[in-house]
């Protein structure tokens, strides 16, 4: 055995002996009768130890009013060998997914997961537990599961083939999960949580999304598939295989002497009503779905789930709100998430401080019988802590106007996401064109290959192909929104310089024209493909019949989208004095060139916002080949 992995074999022990006697001081007296009161779980997907420490830090204060748990499990590095060679957008989706074969794989799953990739996954895991300890903080692992396996895994083991849980219309080849009612697939699962709880007794929490983005459960009837799985686990309800599974992470945790509350996400997963209800019934001790009458469960946390992949966004309004009606519960799961984009994006520490700090200000609130006197205390409080007296009351205006600018995003527009439509159909950065096929593949190459599609010519010539799916939507509100974030963006810059968060201030004024700029992008793209759908004749060549009739409007469409094109062009042009004034600190984007995929923009966005509105001049009478120009 070499010199270093002796090393790092004893440090793995070190870690691993100093973690259990930290945990037979007093962890398992927080949970060994299950769940009481409040329970904090802060969810933060970071790999840098300094900023998770950050994080941490920012967190204890909350230990006053309940349990505090931080999440531990994110991955050192993306799953790279899980991707197929020739690519496969859903296969982007589940690339950063943590599961416990990941970090303390069984023996029958550890030949077919890469050594090195398990070693920086553990390494990480054990330096994060270090610090939980040092803060006397518990942890959790939030994840995937029963994530999929690769097809070799299932050759050796056939037995344990479980259901199809890939999407049809997004993934270029099949993926298989184990199936829960194999017994060696709940053996190993036993195993491997028996493991990780003995290395890691930090961790008192263990929760996980299924049937979706890379997980599911044998015949659930939302996989993406169909219910599919193995005949002899087809008598079982949904609530039976849950059972089931949910008993071999509590046989695990039995057998490693540690207590465990267990919690499957229920507002992410795909389970029909039915199978909730069913689910519901057949929750084992100490595992929580819905929360039921059990617990209530809630999420509170910064807007980077809506604006990603903007960060720095706090909705103080919506924060103090949610924990004032979590204050009423004599028992609550609070999830505080700062993560998005399936683990890729995570907030920044101060933003994740602050948002602590709100909901610090609203537990300690005296309750009032008036719920909007209670309400505007905090705020005032909040208001006065970040602008001083002189900006406080403008200040506390800003925040109620910028909650509602999200109110109105989330009427008028609900399902134009940044995310979805701004990154993975790369709407932000790609040239708006009357004919996307007139452009050269060296032209495309920056864009094409990131936009979630697995075929080249949907993700070419169609605007709105969202993962598959053609989808239309009003998109006028983008523009209303952007008119309201502006107005609270320059409230904020005209904050005093002596405010103690004028810098946090300036950049959320930033992030917000920034995330406006995506909207209005998204809103440019769908007006386009309204057109470009009445033209399909003369685009496909069926139909390009331009007359000589002088008229000052020529095509009814003609001046309509020049007018679009022109809107797209300005836009992008905003959008890079934008990042030039510090927006590049504001986005999240991949550290380099090999890590950009759908759901992460490259390293070198700016510049490709540079090329799409080279392109889009290059390209700007392209329409004139289609449809008549004004002529008089």
């Amino acid at each position: 055995m070499s010199k270093s992995k002796m090393k790092w074999l004893l440090s793995v022990v070190l870690i691993a002996k100093g973690s259990l006697g930290f945990f037979n001081q007093g962890y398992a007296q927080h949970t060994q009768d299950g769940e009481k009161g409040l329970v904090f779980v802060v969810n933060a997907p970071v790999n840098d130890l300094s900023n998770f420490e950050r994080i941490v830090e920012s967190a204890t204060p909350l230990k006053s009013f309940g349990t505090v748990r931080v999440n531990i499990s994110t991955l050192a590095d993306k799953s790279f060998h899980e991707i197929p060679e020739e690519g496969s957008s859903w296969h982007e989706y589940a690339s950063s997914n943590p599961t416990p074969s990941k970090f303390f794989p069984d023996k029958l799953v550890a030949p077919f997961i890469p050594v090195d990739f398990v070693k920086k996954n553990r390494e990480l895991l054990l330096a994060k537990a270090a610090i939980l300890r040092k803060h006397q903080v518990e942890g959790a692992f939030l994840g995937y599961e029963p994530n999929f396996l690769p097809e070799e895994f299932f050759e050796a083991h056939p037995a344990m083939l479980g259901p199809r849980v890939d999407h049809p219309r997004r993934s270029t080849q099949k993926a298989f999960a184990p199936s829960v009612c194999a017994a060696e697939t709940r053996n190993m699962y036993s195993r491997m949580m028996s493991d990780m709880l003995t290395h890691v007794p930090e961790i008192t929490m263990f929760g996980f999304k299924t049937n979706d983005a890379g997980a599911g459960i044998d015949w659930s009837d939302w996989l993406y598939s169909g219910a599919n799985g193995p005949a002899g686990c087809r008598g079982y309800s949904a609530g039976q295989r849950m059972k089931m599974l949910l008993e071999s992470y509590q046989s695990g945790a039995s057998a490693a002497g540690k207590p465990l509350s267990i919690y499957v996400d229920d507002k992410n997963s795909n389970y029909s009503e039915a199978e909730k209800r069913d689910i519901e019934q057949h929750m084992p001790p100490h595992c929580f779905f819905s929360g039921g009458d059990k617990r209530k469960i809630y999420t509170v946390g910064s807007l980077l789930n809506t604006t990603y992949p903007v960060q720095g966004l706090i909705d103080p309004v919506a924060v103090v709100k949610q924990v004032l009606e979590i204050k009423q519960q004599q028992a609550a799961t609070v999830y505080l998430n700062f993560r998005a984009a399936y683990d890729r994006g995570c907030d920044t520490p101060e933003t994740i401080a602050l948002t602590i700090g709100i909901m610090e200000a609203a537990l300690k609130a005296k309750a009032n019988q008036d719920e909007q006197a209670t309400l505007d205390s905090v705020l005032d409080e909040v208001a006065l802590n970040w602008g001083g007296t002189q900006d406080a009351l403008s200040l506390k205006r800003a925040f109620t106007a910028m909650n509602e600018a999200f109110a109105y995003k989330s009427t008028t527009i609900p399902r134009i996401s940044s995310l979805y439509w701004g990154v993975t159909m790369r709407l932000v950065n790609r040239p708006l064109l009357f004919d996307p096929a007139l452009i050269t593949a060296a032209e495309e190459s920056y864009f094409l290959p990131y936009v979630f599609s697995i075929s080249k010519e949907d993700a070419r010539h169609d605007y709105v192909d969202l993962h598959g799916a053609r989808v239309f939507v009003p998109p006028a509100g983008a523009f209303g929104f952007a008119e309201r974030a502006d107005r609270v963006a320059h409230t904020f810059e005209g904050v005093g310089s002596q405010a103690a968060q004028k810098t946090y201030l300036n950049n959320m004024a930033l992030g917000l024209r920034i995330y406006a700029k995506i909207l209005e992008s998204c809103a440019n793209f769908i007006y386009a493909q309204e057109i470009r759908d009445r033209a399909a004749d003369v685009l496909n060549g069926s139909e390009v019949v331009i007359g000589k009739v002088a008229t000052w409007e020529g095509h009814p469409d003609y001046i309509r989208f020049n007018e679009i094109m022109r809107n797209e062009y300005d836009n992008a042009l905003g959008l890079i004095q934008l990042m030039e004034k510090g927006g590049e600190q504001l986005v999240i984007k991949a550290r380099h060139q090999g890590y950009e995929d759908s759901f992460l923009l490259g390293p070198d966005f700016t510049e490709q916002l540079k090329t799409k509105r080279k392109i889009m001049w290059k390209h700007w009478q392209d329409i004139e080949n289609y449809l008549a120009s004004p002529l008089k």
